[in-house]
């Protein structure tokens, strides 16, 4: 899934993913499957077009055949198959109501707004953030009905880091891989990481990549888990479109500098990589 998301603007093909994985197509096709619940073609037409629904939502001056061009479409007719197929309704549809989302399409179209949030943060700052290399433990799923999936995340991460001694000084982050105004809730993907300051041998569900790098929107706050989502909401529903940049098409995260492992509010930074709005 990783070499996936990150080239997932190029043509990609099952032989060149599977021999990325170190698995012959034969036999990664069939693992996929299992894993995700799609075909490696299906995962990636599906996140190609929650991406590129999620620019035209959020950059009104993108084209629609610009947007489908840049994440990999090899057609505009091909993006408008898969769009309709995903959202039951066209690009120029979604484009008219700039502010609407679909959570999921099932049969019918459920349209939602991402609400403003009274929650304001200490600071926000567009800087350029250096890549940070992370350990980390993935989860798929509905978390935001079921916070214990986090728990869960962690808790295995931690089960592994710390009979390593990798706990002492080292940041954690929750990166979330797709927007919940965007994909369907029960598809929705995040990693719990653990940054790494040297060499780490990963196993089992504990799996190693390298976050960040570049422009990001730092908002910083203090808050309990609980106004987590209000954090989100104010970085999304009221900095950013005031703000002149658009999201990247890369994950966002949230950074604890020093997590104590207390119940009471915590520093907390939430990184959205942006570019200026073209």
């Amino acid at each position: 899934m990783d070499y996936i998301e990150q080239n997932i603007c190029e043509d990609l093909s099952l032989a060149q993913i599977a021999d990325a994985a170190c698995f012959s197509p034969y036999h990664f096709h069939r693992i996929f499957k299992a894993m995700t619940g799609e075909t490696v073609n299906q995962f990636t037409s599906r996140v190609r077009v929650e991406k590129a629904a999620r620019r035209l939502k959020q950059n009104a001056s993108i084209s629609i055949t610009d947007a489908a061009l840049d994440m990999g479409f090899a057609s505009p007719s091909t993006f408008a198959r898969s769009f309709q197929a995903r959202f039951g309704m066209s690009a120029s549809q979604w484009r008219r109501d700039a502010t609407a989302s679909v959570e999921a399409f099932d049969g019918e179209t459920m349209v939602l707004e991402r609400p403003a949030s009274e929650l304001v943060a200490d600071k926000v700052e567009v800087c350029k953030l250096e890549p940070r290399t992370v350990a980390y433990v993935r989860r798929t799923g509905n978390f935001q009905e079921r916070p214990e999936i986090f728990g869960e995340a962690f808790g295995a991460l931690m089960a592994w880091a710390g009979p390593r001694g990798l706990m002492h000084g080292a940041e954690m982050m929750c990166l979330f891989h797709d927007d919940p105004q965007v994909t369907d809730v029960e598809q929705m993907r995040f990693s719990s990481c653990l940054t790494l300051r040297g060499p780490a041998n990963v196993e089992g569900e504990v799996g190693k990549m390298v976050v960040g790098g570049g422009r990001y929107a730092c908002g910083h706050f203090v808050i309990t888990h609980d106004q987590s989502q209000a954090a989100w909401e104010y970085m999304y529903g009221t900095w950013l479109p005031l703000s002149g940049y658009e999201p990247e098409n890369i994950p966002c995260f949230q950074l604890y500098p020093s997590m104590t492992g207390e119940t009471g509010p915590q520093s907390a930074v939430i990184c959205i990589p942006v570019r200026p709005l073209s």
